[in-house]
């Protein structure tokens, strides 16, 4: 009898341990949705000059708990969520940048595609992703802000090929893996009216020396963009190509004069010499007619106001 008081008072404090164990738990807190349209900027140290805008429409994985959908951290992107424009620095801090629409990575021998596939452990936290520019594989770490809505103090490194295979030339250096810094932060939708000089849509390269002026509306619904052409000195038309947009850039797809024409397009803020400002809104676009070929056509700005 005595072995029977003795164990059931153990018992007891062993359940009531348990229960306050329970009750002084601290749930994790809800991971943030990052989910949607985000820039990461690579910029190279090991080729200075050099960087990388990741264009993404980012994912993030959910899971159905009590009755709710939460966020679980898991970032991706792939296919048309994701692309590359490569930029080298003009002669200038203030030169607008030489633009190379698909990156600077030329394509691996493994694995000629791209994505983008990682994690978040909260805001303020870690974010580690890898992401493929042409099969070229890089790895980031970094810091999501308190916002959810940029990224600071991000390294990343190019990997090895695996063995047998071989990395595309990235950064125009075959022989050394890249490394650099990385930031990011989620872009707007593209819209507004921009103006400029621009090459004929079938003068790519204004071979014949003609450009038309052009007024270029934008407007963006939810992935696909609109662009409403006019031109008018060497041509007096207008005409409108539409496709899909991630983060700051695009493919614009349409006909000019019963022939088919395409445009890969970018937005970025250059700089002002007025108010020593980056704040000009700005459209750099390629003809792509010919895809193997993309060809620099112009640059269009929003027009300041006074």
């Amino acid at each position: 009898m005595k072995r029977s008081f003795l164990i059931f008072p153990l018992v007891a404090l062993a359940v009531a341990l348990i229960s306050c164990s329970g009750r002084s738990s601290i749930p994790a807190a809800p991971m943030p949705n990052i989910a949607g349209s985000w820039e990461f900027i690579a910029a190279s140290t090991t080729n200075p000059g050099y960087s990388t805008g990741i264009e993404v429409a980012l994912k993030e994985g959910q899971i159905f708990v009590d009755g709710n959908y939460a966020e679980t951290g898991q970032i991706s992107a792939s296919g048309q969520e994701i692309s590359f424009v490569g930029f080298t620095a003009g002669a200038l801090p203030t030169s607008p940048p030489n633009i190379v629409f698909g990156g600077n990575c030329t394509p691996a021998t493994n694995n000629p595609g791209s994505d983008l596939t990682g994690s978040i452990s909260g805001v303020g936290g870690t974010m580690n992703f890898t992401y493929t520019e042409n099969g070229n594989v890089f790895d980031v770490t970094a810091i999501l802000d308190a916002s959810g809505s940029s990224l600071d103090s991000g390294t990343y490194t190019e990997l090895a090929a695996p063995a047998g295979q071989s990395n595309g030339t990235c950064n125009d250096n075959a022989t050394v893996l890249d490394t650099g810094t990385i930031t990011g932060k989620t872009t707007s939708k593209l819209s507004g009216t921009y103006t400029g000089q621009i090459c004929q849509p079938l003068d790519p390269s204004c071979i014949n020396g003609a450009e038309d002026t052009a007024t270029a509306t934008l407007s963006q619904s939810g992935t696909t963009l609109t662009v409403n052409l006019l031109l008018t000195g060497a041509d007096n038309t207008s005409f409108t190509v539409t496709g899909p947009v991630t983060g700051n850039s695009f493919l614009a797809l349409g006909t000019f004069q019963g022939t088919a024409v395409a445009y890969y397009g970018y937005y970025e803020l250059t700089y002002d010499s007025i108010d020593n400002a980056y704040d000009i809104q700005t459209l750099y676009l390629a003809n792509a007619t010919n895809s193997a070929q993309p060809t620099y056509t112009g640059t269009l700005t929003v027009p300041l106001t006074p």
